[in-house]
């Protein structure tokens, strides 16, 4: 019965999660409104919307592919598509969007791929990719500060716990990649200690992990330091992968006939509700999203138009892109040539994981 419980708690408890944000979102709703709003959106633009879902895994691919060239690695813009999915896919479905890395790791690594160098390059594209959102809400705080203020304290509250949590998680990686020796220390002799108080058990596994985590933010340093340019080219990408997956609100919101606000305020938007949503330790950011969206844009989107807004813009930009990228994944996961992993192989893969996860 152990064992049921322990397989089945975090499916369910999403599913409750889902449920939720669903039941609070239409409970006050008039489905005629809804209705209306789904028969008048332009299906041009929709299918925009649409094709941003694809654009979004086709640059991250892109980001990976530049990569690869400095490794002298053969990486073709398909295969990029698909891992990418698979990062994508699990990253949308796992707590603090870090489940696809591992697995996007121990399948590149199933294709000839070497871990040490995957693990290098899906380390400093995370730092990227959260350096990009974290430019591009710089910019929003420039160009519309008042989309950071003039809200209810909790909106206010959840803003700035968002900010905090995305400098403190660029910084972290920061300090690993320049500063790994000190960290390393630093957290062997807190493990160490906490360990004779017994507030930790196994540290010496926990120590070995820690190791080499710091070990691969030293080598994703050491990859910046001698390729900057191919840096710079990442970052830029990973900007432009951000400006696609905002850009499905703002085609919804040109699709249902609205005018008024331009392309760039409707991303600085998204920049804001991206910073909070994904602070949160829940797949996708369920709850805080909606929350957030609902806020920001109760003066964009009249009250008739709203929940159909919201639903379009989360069905596309999370549901479908799910639904694309698990497609995707089960491709990947049961085609294409694999090599057979030696036990040295094996092993080293799935420390990876581990650290990951």
């Amino acid at each position: 019965m152990k064992k049921v419980l322990k397989k089945i708690w975090k499916p369910v408890v999403l599913i409750l999660i889902y449920a939720l944000s669903f039941f609070f979102l239409l409970k006050d709703c008039n489905f005629k409104d809804l209705g209306s709003a789904f028969k008048t959106m332009k299906v041009t633009y929709f299918i925009l919307a649409l094709l941003m879902v694809f654009a979004q895994i086709y640059i991250q691919g892109l980001c990976y592919k530049v990569m690869t060239r400095s490794f002298k690695i053969k990486f073709n813009t398909l295969q990029g598509f698909g891992y990418c999915s698979i990062d994508l896919f699990f990253s949308q479905i796992t707590p603090f969007a870090v489940g696809g890395q591992p697995v996007m790791i121990y399948e590149m690594n199933k294709r000839d791929y070497p871990v040490s160098k995957t693990t290098t390059m899906v380390l400093l594209y995370s730092f990227l990719n959260k350096l990009a959102l974290i430019i591009m809400a710089i910019i929003a705080v420039c160009l519309y500060s008042e989309l950071f203020i003039g809200h209810n304290w909790v909106q206010v509250a959840l803003i700035i716990f968002g900010i905090v949590c995305n400098l403190l998680i660029a910084s972290i990686s920061i300090i690993c990649m320049f500063m790994g020796g000190f960290v390393y220390r630093t957290t062997t002799k807190i493990i160490l200690r906490l360990h004779k108080r017994g507030l930790v058990k196994k540290p010496f596994k926990r120590i070995r992990k820690i190791r080499r985590s710091v070990k691969d933010f030293k080598e994703s340093n050491k990859f910046i330091k001698n390729h900057l340019f191919i840096s710079f080219v990442v970052l830029l990408l990973c900007i432009l992968k951000r400006v696609a997956t905002f850009s499905t609100a703002f085609f919804i919101y040109k699709g249902l006939g609205l005018s008024g606000h331009s392309f760039i305020y409707i991303i600085a938007v998204q920049t804001v509700i991206a910073l909070v949503a994904d602070s949160f330790p829940i797949p996708g950011g369920v709850g805080a999203y909606e929350s957030t969206f609902e806020s920001l844009y109760s003066d964009i989107y009249p009250s008739n138009l709203s929940v159909a807004a919201l639903l379009m813009v989360r069905g596309i930009s999370y549901y479908f892109l799910i639904m694309v990228s698990g497609v995707t994944t089960m491709f990947m996961t049961f085609g294409g040539k694999k090599k057979k992993l030696v036990e040295g192989e094996s092993n080293e893969t799935k420390d990876v994981i581990e650290e990951q996860l």
